[in-house]
């Protein structure tokens, strides 16, 4: 059984460790490899993504967004990890996004990667360690997931994970600049543990 929470203690920052990667938040010095990969990646992630805003590469930005992430971090609100190969590669990045308590006791999945390293497991491990981490840890009892209807990797993928698919949200999230369709997904607490 999970642990419930209120609210998480604003402990070290977490670092998870697999088989294959080590997920952990984004330092100031992430910068370079971080504006790599997403350059390299805009083509294949602008689809399935929000309008990445102008500057949005910049090492303003993501100074930025590494600070923002640490205060929605400490405020138990948001718990963001870039995804490391065990030599150090920077290949994608997951969040625990939207953090309820109180009777909701939930949060929302996010995730990319690299084009080059889809098909190889590697993101379905960084959900297994984020998803344990999020229950046996931060105390969720429930995780949501949202993903475009015709992303049929993603879908697969949160099937494989234990996710089930719920309903269908219209104009759900604004990506690439449009608002657009969803396929609604939920993983209680309890299924994912009793299946790990």
């Amino acid at each position: 059984m999970w642990l419930r929470k209120d609210r998480a203690e604003p402990s070290a920052k977490p670092v998870l460790t697999g088989l294959d990667v080590l997920l952990r938040p984004a330092e100031f010095s992430d910068y370079g490899q971080w504006a790599e990969i997403r350059a390299r990646n805009m083509s294949y992630l602008k689809p399935f993504e929000p309008a990445w805003p102008a500057g949005c590469l910049t090492p303003e930005f993501f100074k930025r967004r590494v600070e923002r992430l640490e205060q929605e971090r400490l405020k138990d609100q948001t718990y963001g990890f870039l995804i490391f190969t065990k030599n150090g590669d920077l290949i994608g990045g997951i969040n625990i996004n939207n953090v309820t308590r109180g009777a909701g006791q939930m949060a929302s999945l996010g995730y990319w990667i690299d084009e080059g390293h889809q098909g190889k497991g590697l993101m379905d491990q960084s959900c297994r360690l984020v998803l344990t981490h999020a229950f046996s840890t931060l105390g969720l009892a429930r995780m949501n997931a949202a993903t475009l209807v015709h992303n049929e990797k993603s879908r697969n993928m949160l099937l494989r994970l234990g996710f089930t698919e719920e309903g269908f949200a219209k104009n759900y999230i604004q990506i690439n600049g449009r608002r657009q369709d969803h396929v609604l997904y939920g993983l209680p607490a309890e299924d994912f543990l009793r299946a790990a």
